[in-house]
């Protein structure tokens, strides 16, 4: 994409090294930052897992593959990372407490021109565009695990964001593969999460009031209405359950404020998963799993995750 040629990621965990995985897929020239040793030679392990599943997907060859490894580093300072960075993506911790420092430093050393982005789930850029001073040129760029599969990406700019850099964005974004939704009002979670947690909240309400096991409370989401969300969302969904007469007026008039209004009143609003909540789950998630470990589910999900996209969205 114009303009945009050197990329830097600011934390190389789960998130951060999915994202350089993305960025040197695309062809572009990546730099990784992590305090850490550890973390970053972890995340770069994953980086090469990542490309070597790409490998296995036909999308990369083995030449292509060693070709972006060149194009990927890893250092111990931020200022190093981001010094000639068009676009920076920022995957630190969940909190203003970490962010605001990491933004300031970001903003110190990255070119003025360039944009920042987050990968933060629910924070507001308006909070922590008080760290910086090019306030502008700062936007939450959302992705959804694992980024460098899922295309979902929410662009939610704060108060001082420039149209600019929200057009920019979603155009990088684009060119990238992904999915872009703007989220025109700041509101923690922004839309996809919000929708997450309210179905998580109501099916740990069902496991807690016994109404069904983890295992089926989950089969009853992925065999049912997860198939119709993987191609439409709710309005959609409801519009073509009303038929080609009506639709959705005719499906509100009807389901919507009959049987959907009893299932509402009838529905949880505790906001705190207690201890005992939390012990149902982990010992629902053990029986679930039927003992296969934690790699071997990511590895089943992503290799899952990869043939439904390509079916519904063509090739990577």
């Amino acid at each position: 994409m114009d303009g945009i040629k050197k990329v830097a990621v600011i934390g190389t965990g789960v998130i951060g090294s999915a994202w350089v995985s993305l960025f040197a897929q695309k062809g572009y020239e990546v730099t990784g930052y992590s305090r850490r040793p550890e973390t970053r030679d972890k995340g770069y392990r994953q980086v090469c897992s990542n490309l070597d599943f790409f490998v296995g997907k036909g999308v990369l060859t083995a030449p292509d593959r060693d070709q972006a490894l060149a194009r990927v580093k890893f250092v111990p300072e931020i200022a190093a990372a981001v010094s000639d960075a068009d676009f920076i993506e920022e995957c630190s911790g969940e909190t203003y407490d970490i962010k605001k420092p990491i933004f300031e430093e970001m903003d110190r050393f990255a070119p003025p021109t360039s944009i920042i982005g987050s990968s933060s789930s629910g924070l507001m850029m308006t909070e922590i565009q008080q760290a910086v001073v090019h306030k502008e040129r700062c936007v939450i760029t959302h992705p959804w695990n694992p980024p460098h599969l899922i295309p979902l990406i929410e662009i939610v700019p704060g108060k001082y964001t420039s149209q600019a850099t929200v057009e920019t964005s979603i155009k990088f974004m684009e060119h990238l593969g992904k999915i872009p939704v703007l989220v025109k009002k700041e509101v923690p979670g922004f839309i996809g999460n919000r929708l997450a947690v309210a179905l998580w909240r109501e099916a740990i309400d069902l496991v807690e009031n016994g109404v069904a096991s983890v295992e089926d409370v989950d089969k009853a989401l992925y065999a049912g209405p997860g198939l119709r969300y993987a191609l439409m969302g709710s309005h959609m969904i409801y519009h073509l359950g009303g038929g080609e007469d009506g639709g959705v007026g005719h499906f509100i008039d009807g389901i919507g404020n009959t049987t959907f209004k009893a299932i509402w009143e009838e529905l949880t609003t505790w906001n705190y998963i207690t201890e005992p909540m939390k012990e149902k789950l982990i010992d629902g998630i053990a029986q679930e799993m039927k003992g296969r470990s934690f790699r071997d589910c990511v590895q089943w999900r992503d290799e899952k995750l990869f043939e439904l996209i390509k079916l519904i969205y063509g090739e990577k």
